[in-house]
């Protein structure tokens, strides 16, 4: 066997993209530019280093901005074999302090229509992507995120499932449109999304005829998955995770 000095082989992994994580599993990242009524918009994807169609995930940030955080996870999600996109509502912008990112969300809920197309732009972007199956695609959101997640899904944009992680919803809403199965996650000790709300959802998605999967999480608040956080609660975060990484397998 021959064997290369070790500057050859960083300098192909430099050239070729293709870090090697803790799993063995090598992905590919990259900065993405996709069309959005004329516009372009970008992205960060992570997907795996083969040949192969895999399904596709769209992840949504929380109110801080696409973060090193919603990086990770995306590459955590390519190691499991998944083509991650994830998208930034903020077009270039992220936020380090709650004044900053309330700012930079209101801007987004003052534009709702220009995050919609957003939205779509990515799911046709990743509909039309040769490394992914078409008909197998999700979204999923944190916070901020998780309440887009939730609109993918109600809106019927094109997504086979969406996971909420404590985003926002209304239980009152027709989901006459919604074609996906729903995933939700939420804290017992949430003082934004309230578990009384939390009950009339799950009970909301109880009458249709698609299994929809809702879990409270005793003890845990709002942001309860994000390591980084102030709220953040391993025991709670763990278990959505494997529960994530189920349902994923299940649906797509």
């Amino acid at each position: 066997m021959k064997i290369y000095p070790f500057y050859i082989v960083l300098t192909v992994i430099f050239l070729f993209g293709v870090p090697v994580n803790a799993s063995g599993a090598e992905i590919v990242t990259q900065e993405v530019v996709y069309h959005q009524n004329g516009k372009n918009v970008s992205g960060y994807l992570a997907r795996p280093a083969d040949k192969q169609k895999h399904p596709g995930l769209i992840l949504i940030h929380e109110w801080w901005g696409l973060n090193d955080n919603i990086r990770d996870n995306a590459k955590k999600f390519a190691e499991l074999g998944y083509t991650a996109l994830a998208v930034d509502l903020y077009e270039g912008q992220s936020a380090t302090t709650p004044d900053e990112a309330r700012k930079l969300a209101t801007g987004v809920r003052n534009n709702v229509e220009g995050a919609f197309k957003n939205l779509k732009s990515a799911v046709a972007f990743m509909k039309g992507h040769e490394g992914i199956n078409p008909d197998s695609i999700a979204s999923i959101g944190w916070c901020f995120g998780g309440g887009w997640s939730y609109q993918i899904a109600k809106n019927g944009l094109g997504v086979k499932a969406s996971i909420i992680y404590y985003g926002s919803f209304n239980p009152k809403d027709d989901l006459s449109k919604m074609r996906a199965t729903i995933l939700g996650h939420f804290g017992a000790n949430d003082r934004v999304i309230k578990v009384d709300s939390v009950d009339e959802f799950q009970a909301k998605l109880k009458t249709l005829s698609v299994d929809h999967e809702i879990y409270i999480y005793e003890n845990a608040g709002h942001g309860f998955a994000n390591e980084g956080g102030r709220g953040y609660n391993k025991e709670a975060a763990d278990l959505a995770w494997k529960r994530t990484v189920t349902f994923l397998g299940k649906y797509l």
